[in-house]
């Protein structure tokens, strides 16, 4: 397949319009035109901020699968791929700051929920478009996937900086369902669900509740015990955030009331020795 993949001949050619008036591909013609259309792209499938002013359905899937099936034709896959991935995480970081800077916990949901939503639609537009790529160099020589790489980005850097956040707004929604917009929060169940089915981890009862005939994973139990341990987490930090001290509250409190004690009498004293 290496083989196959680093020919090249002079019918394997693609234009900067992708298709129109054909050029062979060069490190320079890669650097000045291919990378930088199919970047914005990749930019706007990751952001759904941009969206607004130029919905993905403005780009042509069609040409852009093209395009990159020649660049993997004519070699260009390794750089392709090492490229791709650069992006993807340099624009997860930038959404993960943006996130960690909302302090309002209701905002900070419908950006969360923006995130996730648009990032589970966004794996699969972009599966579909390096599909070549994929196929035949992250899986056939890498042994990985695309999907797996989108996800895992997701997972380190939105997901797990934001782990204690998500458990304590899954669990609002559960004790006060009228807190959110339910039917927001369903849909980034759903999201989340669709991308990675062990998020359920997340708030296994509030997945269960969300989704028609949710399937299981066969670990459900070793999930459960994996969000009681965070949820306990979550519970202690909060405590000492507080000023609680593990090991410490009863004597607190004795040496506290033994103060109140001795003042007590004092007062006590005075007010005989005044009467």
């Amino acid at each position: 397949m290496d083989t196959v993949m680093n020919e090249r001949t002079s019918s394997n050619t693609i234009g900067p319009s992708f298709g129109m008036n054909p050029v062979q591909i060069t490190e320079c013609t890669y650097e000045s035109t291919f990378w930088p259309q199919i970047s914005g792209f990749v930019r706007h499938a990751l952001q759904a901020d941009l969206q607004v002013d130029r919905p993905l359905h403005t780009y042509s899937h069609e040409e852009l699968y093209r395009s990159i099936y020649w660049m993997c034709w004519q070699g260009f896959h390794k750089r392709l791929f090492s490229d791709l991935t650069s992006i993807i995480e340099e624009t997860l970081h930038l959404l993960g700051n943006q996130l960690d800077n909302v302090q309002q916990l209701d905002i900070w949901f419908l950006s969360f929920a923006k995130i996730s939503i648009n990032h589970a639609r966004a794996t699969d537009i972009l599966g579909s478009v390096f599909a070549y790529l994929d196929k035949t160099y992250i899986q056939y020589t890498l042994h990985q996937n695309l999907r797996d790489v989108l996800i895992s980005n997701f997972q380190e850097i939105i997901i797990e900086k934001s782990e204690m956040r998500i458990i304590y707004v899954f669990g609002m929604v559960l004790e006060n369902p009228g807190i959110f917009d339910l039917n927001l929060v369903v849909d980034v169940i759903k999201s989340l669900h669709k991308m990675k089915p062990d998020y359920i981890y997340l708030n296994p009862t509030l997945f269960q509740n969300s989704i028609n005939d949710v399937k299981l994973p066969s670990n459900l139990q070793d999930l459960r015990v994996r969000h009681t341990a965070l949820e306990t987490k979550y519970q202690l930090e909060k405590l000492k955030s507080e000023g609680w001290e593990p090991g410490f509250s009863k004597l607190k409190r004795s040496l506290s009331t033994d103060e109140d004690v001795e003042i007590q009498q004092g007062e006590k004293s005075v007010k005989r020795v005044q009467y």
